[in-house]
């Protein structure tokens, strides 16, 4: 099935990401959608030729700025993002895609402090060497794991929450940062239509895609009801390995905003059961919990890392 077609399955009712990728053996063979719509959702066969027409305009709109789509079916399709449940059936780039490869999450909260901020950086510049770092590119924990004395990495993966014609779909702060990663060589992901707007949900939609990329994860710093969680609701399905920052010299490692980092490393599998209101943990799949204090447990972290991504390779 070609992209177009693909596209215009995922605009059918009762068609998503999951049905594709539970149904994608079969998928790939077909050479249109029409008999896979006749059975699934028969009562939107008289919708497809605008269907279409929507498809020709998402790829035409793609091919005037530069935007590659990689369908699930491509070789391209990242691997590892196809080990969660929902995988998007078109992924949307921009930049350097070849960063694809070495994915590693550096995530926490919008709303950080001056200690995390700074744990923040040092994570990100140490992990940069290693890896492409990942995440959603908005204020707080994100923009400051990505950004080196004022310079963005040149080793970034932006998953961001609106289509790839960013300067009409994502807010001013955003786009500044987006265009910081691009002119840096790194690349910015979407599984959103190009001209798509951010809405209260899609931010959540693309957390399970910077879960899904990453081989590796560090939390620098959450509440327990933080919006970290989003991303470690899909993370800790996959059996990769999470990094914890472990600050306990810190006065402020004891209050509510590393109340998430105390309650995982406390707590192991249930303790992020419970920050996701899991009741049961045994649904989880996690991988090694690793708490990170010092330069020597980023080594540590790394190695498991590139074990994990190996072993997955042979």
């Amino acid at each position: 099935m070609n992209i177009k077609n693909l596209l215009i399955l995922s605009m059918v009712k009762h068609v998503g990401p999951a049905y594709v990728k539970k149904n994608i053996a079969r998928l790939s063979q077909e050479s249109d959608c029409i008999k896979i719509v006749h059975e699934v959702s028969p009562s939107e066969l008289d919708n497809l030729d605008y269907y279409a027409q929507a498809a020709e305009e998402i790829i035409s709109v793609c091919h005037k700025n530069n935007i590659e789509m990689i369908s699930i079916f491509d070789l391209t399709y990242p691997q590892q993002l196809l080990e969660i449940s929902d995988p998007p059936s078109v992924l949307y780039l921009k930049g350097n895609k070849s960063l694809l490869q070495q994915v590693f999450a550096i995530i926490g909260t919008r709303r950080s402090t001056e200690l995390g901020n700074k744990i923040a950086e040092k994570v990100g510049q140490y992990f940069s060497l290693h890896f492409a770092i990942c995440n959603g590119l908005v204020e707080g924990i994100d923009e400051h794991a990505i950004y080196i004395e004022g310079k963005v990495s040149k080793n970034v993966v932006g998953v961001i929450s609106g289509g790839l014609c960013y300067r009409e779909t994502c807010s001013e702060p955003h786009v500044r940062v987006i265009e910081d990663v691009l002119l840096a060589g790194g690349l910015i992901v979407s599984e959103f239509p190009p001209y798509q707007k951010e809405d209260a949900y899609s931010g959540s939609k693309a957390s399970r895609i910077q879960a899904g990329l990453s081989h590796g994860l560090i939390l620098i710093q959450s509440k327990v009801d933080g919006g970290s969680k989003y991303t470690l609701a899909k993370y800790s399905k996959l059996g990769r390995p999470i990094g914890i920052i472990h600050y306990p010299s810190s006065k402020e490692y004891a209050t509510d905003v590393f109340g998430a980092n105390r309650l995982i490393l406390e707590k192991g599998k249930e303790g992020i059961g419970q920050m996701l209101d899991i009741k049961k943990s045994s649904t989880l799949n996690v991988g090694e919990i690793l708490a990170i204090s010092d330069k020597s447990d980023y080594e540590k972290l790394i190695k498991v890392t590139q074990s994990h991504m190996f072993g997955k390779l042979f």
